[in-house]
């Protein structure tokens, strides 16, 4: 079982316009994902010995979806300040050892399945 396809990620609420978000861009978003899970829970998945749990298929999904939306935004994903025409706005940001992703329910996940601490003792 992989981690996303592309026609799961079609389901998803905001990304069913092929115009707008055409496959390899979705299939970009998956890469991405999937780097971002492995590098951050230290283990990879995907094989017939250790398949991939459904919590971490979710979280691949979630990632990819805010990726591919974060393309289109005007806001950046973790901007700390955006000033426009009408003012100055202060932006709470995601960030730190714990916070891999500007997103906290697949942050709070993806911590159940971390195979290292993020910081070493000495």
């Amino acid at each position: 079982m992989s981690y996303a396809t592309i026609e799961e990620l079609r389901a998803l609420d905001g990304l069913e316009d092929s115009g707008l978000f055409a496959d390899d861009v979705l299939g970009d978003a998956i890469d991405f994902a999937v780097e971002t899970v492995e590098v951050y829970c230290g283990r990879k998945w995907d094989s017939t010995t250790d398949p991939t749990p459904e919590t971490i298929r979710w979280c691949v999904r979630r990632i990819a979806r805010q990726y591919c939306l974060d393309l289109v935004s005007r806001i950046p994903d973790r901007a700390l300040q955006l000033q426009s025409e009408f003012g100055s706005i202060q932006l709470a940001q995601a960030g730190g050892p714990w916070r891999p992703t500007s997103i906290p329910e697949v942050n709070a996940r993806l911590n159940a399945y971390r195979a290292r601490l993020p910081f070493i003792f000495m």
